[in-house]
């Protein structure tokens, strides 16, 4: 049996410490209709992907408020929905919030903390194909009903994105555009295929109207005797 020593041992613990700590959970998609409370998830969505591989921990403690907002949006509490969404974006910044002082600081702080960086250009070019794949979602076949097929695959899409698995997730997302396109187009064919009301105006039949007598008195035979 081959011996380590104590500070070996302790390394390596930490070594699987941090390796777990990097598994981002799964999180399910953002919806995909519009609205403040639908894009601040879905921003929280991209934040939590960006910050996977740079801040591990701090995308797994946003997942949990990433959740509560999906919950609250199901739920149709779309306040509290985007406060959720916006707290998650707000735990995967870079540096800490800064705590509440009695004084002013000198130079102004900005209201607003950006997300973390883009890693690469491949994974901003899978973002935009999610972003894309979402878009494409809201206008796909038939209205408001989307095949359940193409509601998958933009579900992995967002995981792989978050997995940091880029290719995945462009290629999820192709599916969902490709097939929204081809469903909306089809749908568009089936409504042409359609009978369609005349545009020709009906003819209406000869119309005249009654007489009506009236009780203002010609003043032209107020002076006429019978």
């Amino acid at each position: 049996m081959k011996l380590i020593s104590v500070p070996a041992a302790i390394l390596a613990a930490l070594t699987l410490a941090v390796g777990a700590s990097a598994q981002v959970p799964v999180l399910p998609a953002p919806p995909v209709a519009g609205g403040p409370a639908a894009s601040a998830i879905f921003d929280a969505m991209l934040a939590i992907a960006r910050a996977a591989a740079s801040n591990p921990a701090a995308a797994t403690q946003a997942s949990f408020s990433y959740n509560a907002a999906i919950q609250q949006y199901q739920a149709k509490d779309f306040a509290r929905s985007q406060m959720s969404a916006l707290k998650a974006i707000s735990q995967t910044a870079a540096v800490p919030l800064p705590q509440p002082s009695l004084f002013a600081p000198p130079i102004p702080q900005p209201s607003f903390y950006a997300m973390p960086l883009i890693a690469s250009s491949g994974q901003a070019d899978a973002e935009a194909y999610v972003a894309l794949a979402r878009r494409a979602l809201t206008v796909c076949g038939a209205p408001n009903v989307p095949a359940a097929a193409i509601v998958q695959q933009y579900a992995a899409a967002a995981n792989a994105l978050v997995a940091k698995n880029d290719a995945a997730a462009k290629r999820s997302a192709q599916y969902v555009i490709d097939q929204c396109a081809a469903a909306t187009q089809a749908y568009a064919a089936q409504q042409a295929a359609k009978p369609q009301p005349p545009s020709t105006p009906i003819p209406m039949e000869s119309y005249s109207p009654l007489p009506v007598a009236t009780m203002i008195p010609d003043p032209a035979l107020q002076g006429a005797k019978p």
